[in-house]
């Protein structure tokens, strides 16, 4: 019996465009799912975007103009920023700081480690600065002063902002970035270059540090302001053209992007701060690991994205995606918070390859992305990669869709570049490729943990993305994960948790350090400033720019922070509060934090406590959010063979091969076995087994104890 076709109004699509697909999912109001994939178009990302909601639609028996006009809100995981960065391809940046401070971002930090690995911190020959995206010849330097009390120690001049903006103007500069002294305190004068900007260099973006980020520290205020700068055209243009042509296409609700520290904002505020969503992309898939984590009763989970070019790592940790303590993207360093990823370049495209130095076997970096794609696609491609080794083994037989893949071209690419010059079978080869892969997973999991100082052993692992499922059975067994969930939408699980996100503003102040007694006295004023910014960037993600926190199914939170710390220390603590904080309090709930963090009784009683920052959040949440449980529209879609003959353990074996509507509810299925739900494939081996939870979600036992049920 085909089931009903999704309706709006209430409906909410999520998108997430990775390196080799795009995703998309329909969310209805009555909580079933439709979802799509269509192949990432590296010439104009939009059509990938439209492509994956009409498959997503389709799947929800609705026309892509339907799906969009009955759509609440369209929200987007977008890698257009980062990948401007990965690649070298932004903007033409210029520079305006204080005289006599122009070599900040070329000096760095004096340590010379900034944004190196630990493998790397212990090489002193490899100790390096990061790549500048803005050459000192383009970095100049104004007179006037700010001290940090914000009283104006020398007057900025208007006529030299001029000439030295012309200057920039005729080396050809793209995007301006705006960095001085103390505009955390005051920043009239970077308003006023702001201002004078407009009128040198008509239609350039200007970034200015005091509207990216209030922190003290100018390194990475400037560093940050740069990044904004040098993705804010491409990220600004994308915005812009995805969003027309979603009107076009019929939409009339709110179109948000996902944010780099989770949640979702108004394209219109993307627009005005692009370096917000350089994380975009994998942090869907974290904010739905948490709604999931609390469905299920995880509070303590891995989160693992295998994709078609990279493998990222988060961690949810009572219950909330773990921020990063010293956010970086790439080796820059940011002052703007970031949900804590880590990443490798091992994915489904990743590209097999020999070290001739060493004559070994290595697996990525470098991928056959969408086009051509491995060779197993028939698009073109010839060199073997991750998914072609799935391929030869007898794992997977085709992609979403119905695409069928070429097993002859998997195993010749395999053949040609690995097994012949190692001296190898081809399943040998094969095999080894997805055992160097696997490995490399398995470390990036334990440099995520262990040297965070967590126990893997104590988390669950979830699995999603495309390629996940194939290869989780060996990387979750590899760090010894306690539970291991494959989620019911893992193949599009990031375009899921866009479509749930919450949307958020944030506002912080980073102040000149003041004694705690002193402080109180501002505090609630500090916090209802900030509060009031926040929800005038909320307004923005009604299409008519009304106010937020008003529709009947809206809830809103508004969370607060005040970070304190000892006297004479450097490194502060961070607790909540209330919208009128007291001294005794606040001193109260800073010391027992201090101590959690710390160790029992090193909270010195009679030593003074300052104020250095103070932080609103506010968020708004409607219904439809990822925490919901899942009906997938395909979830009854029955296999297409029953069996299927693939290479385990040094030999071939016959698997049955299942729809998850085959799987019962709380019994175990031992493996080999391949699990085939509407777009992915989970591979089971030998010795372990798989379970349909009620939700959907599939819990992969990694080794069976007392056989299968």
């Amino acid at each position: 019996m085909t089931a009903p076709a999704l309706s709006g109004p209430g409906l909410r699509i999520g998108v997430d465009t990775g390196g080799t697909f795009t995703d998309a999912v329909v969310v209805a109001p009555d909580g079933r799912v439709a979802q799509g994939k269509s192949l990432s178009t590296p010439d104009d990302l939009t059509v990938g975007v439209l492509d994956a909601i009409a498959a997503a639609a389709r799947d929800g028996g609705l026309g892509l103009r339907e799906a969009l006009a009955g759509a609440e809100v369209v929200a987007h995981a977008t890698t257009v920023g980062i990948n401007a960065l990965l690649t070298g391809s932004g903007a033409r940046v210029g520079l305006v700081t204080n005289a006599g401070f122009e070599a900040t971002i070329p000096i760095a930090r004096g340590n010379k480690v900034v944004g190196l690995d630990e493998v790397d911190r212990t090489e002193p020959v490899r100790w390096d600065k990061p790549p500048l995206l803005v050459p000192r010849s383009r970095i100049v330097g104004v007179s006037g002063r700010v001290d940090v009390h914000g009283e104006v120690l020398e007057p900025l001049d208007d006529d030299e902002v001029r000439a030295l903006l012309a200057h920039l103007r005729d080396l050809g500069v793209e995007s301006l970035a705006v960095g001085l002294l103390w505009s955390v305190v005051d920043p009239a004068h970077e308003e006023r270059i702001v201002a004078l900007a407009s009128e040198v260099l008509p239609g350039v973006p200007v970034s200015a540090s005091h509207r990216i980020s209030r922190r003290v520290g100018e390194y990475e205020r400037f560093t940050t302001t740069v990044l904004d700068a040098y993705v804010a055209p491409l990220v600004a243009g994308y915005v812009g053209r995805l969003g027309a042509r979603l009107a076009a296409e019929g939409l009339r609700g709110r179109f948000v992007v996902t944010r780099s520290a989770g949640g979702a904002q108004a394209a219109a505020a993307v627009v005005r701060r692009p370096v917000d969503t350089l994380n975009s992309g994998p942090v869907g898939g974290v904010d739905a690991t948490a709604a999931l984590g609390a469905r299920l009763g995880h509070r303590n989970v891995v989160a693992t994205d295998v994709g078609g070019t990279s493998f990222d790592v988060g961690l949810v940790a009572g219950g909330r995606p773990q921020m990063a303590a010293r956010p970086m993207v790439g080796r820059y360093p940011l002052a703007t918070p970031v949900v804590d990823l880590t990443s490798i370049g091992t994915g489904g495209g990743s590209i097999a390859w020999i070290d001739a130095a060493l004559g070994s076997l290595r697996v990525g970096p470098k991928s056959a992305g969408a086009r051509p794609g491995p060779a197993c696609y028939g698009r073109g491609g010839t060199r073997p990669t991750v998914t072609d080794a799935a391929v030869a083994l007898g794992y997977l037989t085709h992609l979403a869709g119905g695409i069928e893949l070429d097993v002859d071209a998997a195993q010749r690419a395999v053949a040609r570049d690995i097994a012949g010059p190692l001296g190898l079978t081809v399943e040998q080869a094969a095999d080894d490729i997805l055992r160097v892969a696997s490995s490399q997973m398995a470390d990036l999991i334990r440099r995520a943990t262990v040297q965070r100082g967590h126990d893997p052993a104590g988390f669950a692992l979830y699995a999603y993305g495309g390629a996940a499922g194939q290869h989780v059975g060996r990387y979750a067994a590899e760090v010894g994960a306690a539970c291991v969930v494959v989620p019911a939408l893992a193949s599009v699980f990031s375009a899921r948790g866009a479509a749930g996100s919450v949307l958020r503003a944030e506002a912080a102040l980073d102040r000149t350090p003041l004694d705690l007694r002193a402080a109180t006295a501002t505090l609630a004023g500090d916090l209802a400033g900030l509060e009031a910014r926040a929800w005038a960037e909320l307004a923005g993600t009604r299409p008519d720019g009304a106010g937020t926190g008003d529709a009947p199914d809206e809830s809103v939170t508004v969370d607060r922070w005040v970070s304190m710390r000892f006297a004479r220390q450097t490194q502060s603590v961070r607790v909540a509060c209330d919208a009128s904080p007291g001294a005794d309090a606040l001193e109260a709930a800073f010391r027992a934090e201090y101590e959690r963090l710390v160790g029992e009784g090193t909270a010195q009683a009679g030593e003074g406590v300052e104020v250095v920052a103070v932080e609103v959040e506010v968020a708004l949440t409607r219904g439809g959010g990822a925490d919901e449980p899942t009906d997938v529209v395909a979830a009854g879609a029955t296999a297409r063979a029953r069996t299927r003959r693939a290479w385990f353990a040094g030999g071939w074996h016959d698997g049955a091969v299942l729809a998850v509507d085959d799987l019962p509810i709380g019994s175990v299925v031992a493996g080999p076995v391949f699990v085939e739900p509407a777009t992915t494939t989970v591979v089971v081996h030998p010795g372990q087994g798989i379970e349909r939870l009620s939700g959907g979600d599939l819990l992969v036992h990694l080794t069976l104890v007392g056989g299968p049920s």
